[in-house]
């Protein structure tokens, strides 16, 4: 009986791990952006006292903007996004006074800023092999020193809840234009579209912190303004179509990074969007907090 009962536990446990996965990831799917401010105590300021330090040699553009980046890396339009924006489109303005720092990669060079992860996965497996391989070529890059306080918060904090995949920080000078674009795989946007496919795109999916505030300096994701304020963190699907705009003369700095998420992670978002989750299945499935797992009406 011991047995018996073992397996019909295990069996309910596999149910209730569904039913919390599925809630996640329609929670993924269902905002174009979220303010999560509240998830940690992140210390932006002495972050931003730092990055601000870091010589101008350092700074890149992101993508390919350098020119160098797609031959150095053996880089093509199936595994990662390459092009700056407003380099493929010739009815839009190339995207200008942006530049960025990159903290973590998977080269540990700073200059190196594409992510080099499959867009599609053939089924759960494959996806649990890449991942895999994701964790373990992760590594902190030349610049990691210029902010002690940016790594020792992703050390104690971030990593408890995730992966991370890339780190970096972006700032965006007087007049300066981040063309609008998505950040999906050129190759591979018709495979997205199809729900039978495994993938990590056109999500939740990036983690976008304002390190200062700036008046008129707008982000726009899929035709609405992102609220942005200093401390804020906002919870980003960039396979929407976005763009920014800063029209003030001071420059506005950003961290920005990516992840897989943990279980904890997922534990935390349930728990913080109780009330999303009640207002997204009003018959349907709601989390029982006490007793911590999905049930139904």
């Amino acid at each position: 009986m011991i047995g018996i009962t073992n397996i019909m536990n295990y069996k309910m446990n596999i149910k209730t791990i569904s039913k919390s996965n599925n809630i996640f990831f329609q929670i993924l799917k269902n905002f174009d952006f979220y303010d999560i401010t509240n998830f940690w105590k992140i210390p932006y300021k002495q972050i931003l006292k730092e990055v601000k330090k870091v010589p101008e040699e350092y700074w890149k553009k992101p993508f390919n903007g350098e020119g160098d980046q797609l031959e150095r890396m053996k880089l093509n339009d199936t595994n990662s996004v390459n092009y700056y924006p407003g380099t493929k489109n010739e009815n839009l303005i190339k995207a200008h006074g942006w530049k960025t720092l990159c903290f973590l990669n998977e080269t540990g060079d700073s200059k190196d800023q594409i992510t080099r992860f499959p867009p599609v996965f053939k089924n759960s497996f494959h996806y649990k092999n890449t991942l895999e391989d994701f964790k373990n070529n992760r590594k902190w890059t030349n610049i990691d020193h210029f902010s002690p306080t940016l790594k020792s918060f992703f050390k104690d904090v971030v990593d408890k809840y995730m992966i991370v995949g890339q780190i970096y920080i972006t700032k965006l000078e007087k007049g300066g234009v981040v063309t609008e674009h998505n950040d999906i795989p050129e190759n591979e946007k018709n495979k997205i579209k199809l729900t039978k496919n495994l993938h990590n795109y056109n999500i939740l999916n990036t983690f976008n912190l304002s390190l200062n505030k700036v008046d008129s300096c707008y982000s726009v994701f899929n035709g609405k303004i992102m609220p942005s304020y200093e401390g804020c963190l906002m919870w980003t699907n960039i396979g929407k179509p976005h763009w920014v705009v800063n029209m003030n003369k001071e420059t506005q700095y950003k961290l920005i990074w990516q992840g897989v998420y943990k279980k904890l992670f997922r534990k935390l978002v349930l728990d913080k969007f109780k009330y999303e989750i009640q207002e997204m299945y009003p018959n349907g499935y709601f989390y029982d907090w006490e007793k911590e797992k999905m049930v139904t009406v």
